[in-house]
């Protein structure tokens, strides 16, 4: 199941009207696949120069955009800077823009080797650091649930519900060794089925 599949049919299943991505870079991959009555998207560094075919896509940075937005979606789909603190504002930002019975998806949350999860992009299949970004969210805050579908590079999904912290018993836990100890604990994984029987 690839994101698009995954974005189109919470769409579906909950008849969102209002779409948010944040990291557009191109268009054609997943902002122009989706199926939504209004769709915004954010991205500061398009690798393509015929941007300006929607007026609903900003080129700034998603700091710029939250600051001055006005408005609330029913879906947010994150794929901008793979760096931690910056998934992490986007998730907060967010957030307070999200509609009641809203969702979060967050792209590139499961890194299957150390090389993918370096901070800096080195070419080939690279996701940063993201997954540390949700780690972060399981182990501080119990006012939302995330769960990581294990499918497309691990798309996490972010809702406005009670959750239980993750315990590190006062391990470091942000070192790639951990993850790949804890991994389905830490980043609370389910498979493609689970997530279809849960939320659609």
């Amino acid at each position: 199941m690839t994101r698009q599949q995954i974005i189109n049919s919470l769409i579906e299943k909950n008849n969102y009207t209002s779409y948010l991505e944040v990291g557009v870079q191109n268009p054609q991959s997943c902002f122009s696949t989706i199926n939504c009555e209004y769709k915004e998207g954010v991205e500061p560094f398009p690798k393509i120069k015929e941007f300006h075919y929607t007026s609903n896509i900003h080129i700034k940075t998603s700091d710029d955009y939250f600051e001055s937005n006005n408005k609330n979606f029913d879906i947010v789909f994150i794929d901008g800077l793979h760096h931690n603190d910056q998934v992490i504002k986007d998730i907060e930002n967010s957030l307070n823009f999200l509609n009641e019975g809203g969702s979060i998806i967050v792209h590139d949350c499961l890194p299957s080797n150390e090389r993918e999860q370096e901070r800096d992009d080195h070419g080939g299949v690279w996701l940063g650091d993201v997954w540390k970004g949700i780690a972060h969210l399981r182990i501080t805050r119990d006012d939302i649930t995330i769960e990581v579908i294990d499918t497309d590079l691990g798309c996490a999904i972010i809702t406005k519900n009670e959750s239980t912290k993750w315990d590190t018993n006062g391990e470091v836990w942000d070192e790639y060794t951990y993850y790949k100890s804890n991994r389905n604990q830490l980043m609370n994984v389910i498979t493609v089925d689970t997530f279809k029987k849960k939320y659609l």
